[in-house]
This record gives C-alpha cells, structure tokens and sequence, in this order.
C-alpha cells in the first residue's frame, strides 16, 4: 500500500525531531532534547501509522502536538534568536499545524 503525502510529510516530521533530539544529546549531552525529540517523533510516527485508519484522530492528535511545538520552540527562538533548532523546527510545525488542520477538514 503506498503511502499518502500527508503520511510522507509526518514521516518526515518524525524523522527530524527524533534525529534533533540526538543530535542535541549527541553535542551537548541534553537529555531533554533526546527524551523531547525521542517522545516527538513517537507521538508523530503514531499519527502516521493513523492516518489512514482514522485520519480524523491523527489529523487531531497531529495538530495538538505540532502547534505545541511551534509554541514553545517559537517562544525558545525568540528568546535566544538561535535559527537551529529552535527556528526550524517553530517554522517546521507551524507548517504541519497547517497541513493537519487541512486534513481535518477535509476530512470531515
């Protein structure tokens, strides 16, 4: 069964915030970042193993965490003005918030 782009994108997503939370431990030996990265991308390979079963709830599940994380890296890169992580990964969720919010409605 292939994939869908909304699925690909959460995919994506996944991938970027697990590997940003081992490269925050790998540098400078964050646990935070591993813990917050690793829980991250869990949540998000949830939401892509459940799209296509239940898109409503993944689309759901997928807003709350991605506008969770835009608040608070948003709120990180505007208190330290670093672009990576915080800048990225702000602007990154805000694009899925966008995108899971598309699939709610389309979805209903």
């Amino acid at each position: 069964m292939e994939s869908s782009m909304s699925q690909k994108f959460t995919l994506v997503y996944a991938s970027l915030l697990g590997a940003g939370g081992l490269m925050g431990y790998l540098k400078r030996g964050s646990k935070i970042s591993l813990v917050a990265g690793g829980g991250s991308a869990a949540l998000f390979y949830y939401v892509y193993k459940e799209l296509p079963v239940n898109p409503v709830l993944a689309s759901s599940i997928g807003i709350v965490g991605s506008v969770a994380l835009t608040g608070m890296m948003g709120s990180r890169y505007l208190r330290t003005r670093k672009v990576v992580p915080a800048g990225v990964v702000s602007i990154v969720s805000l694009v899925m918030t966008g995108a899971y919010l598309h699939g709610l409605i389309r979805s209903s």
